[in-house]
């Protein structure tokens, strides 16, 4: 692999990594959402977890915790499984935002402020961010071939990938490598 291409694998892998260590699980009870679209209920929050069940679009569901991009719901007939936030529109401010209602501008406290902020009835904001890296950051990087093993690890074979593409619907796409930087002049 050549340096810029490790350089741009280990900056791409940062983000899914730090989600993949934040197993925090927050408790929603009493709040309710709809499909967005139809959605597979999942026996856990993993795309490639076990679908129990598929709901159609606007189905009603009770909200039981989040935990990272999942949500824990009850369908009809009491069935539990996860589905992705992305499919779900909240129907009821969460407890944490009916308690701060009146704090319009006021920070939020604690962990229940951040998970809260942004949350109105009927709306959700995804956000990413992202530290960018800086022309030093990129002349003082060096190989970590340790690092770079505990990722390979983390690969799976051609087969087992195109049935997760399969099964999640998701179309291939081709992207090319970046140019080579032209070299600075110092």
């Amino acid at each position: 692999m050549r340096g810029n291409q490790f350089k741009l694998a280990m900056f791409a892998m940062a983000p899914v990594l730090a989600l993949a260590a934040w197993p925090i699980a927050v408790s929603a009870q009493g709040e309710s959402a709809h499909t967005v679209r139809s959605t597979e209920v999942h026996a856990d929050s993993q795309s490639d977890a076990a679908t129990v069940a598929t709901v159609p679009e606007k189905s009603a569901l009770e909200v039981l915790q989040r935990r990272g991009a999942w949500t824990q719901v009850k369908v009809a007939g009491g069935q539990t499984g996860w589905v992705r936030m992305l499919n779900l529109r909240f129907d009821t401010v969460s407890a944490a935002g009916a308690a701060n209602a009146g704090n319009a501008g006021k920070p939020l406290s604690g962990l229940t402020g951040l998970l809260a902020a942004g949350r109105t009835s009927n709306s959700g904001t995804d956000t990413t961010g992202v530290r960018g890296l800086n022309d030093e950051d990129l002349k003082n990087a060096q190989a970590n071939p340790a690092e770079l093993q505990k990722v390979l690890k983390l690969t799976t074979d051609k087969s087992v990938a195109q049935a997760f593409a399969q099964r999640s619907k998701l179309t291939a796409a081709k992207v090319p490598y970046l140019p080579d930087p032209a070299p600075t002049r110092n």
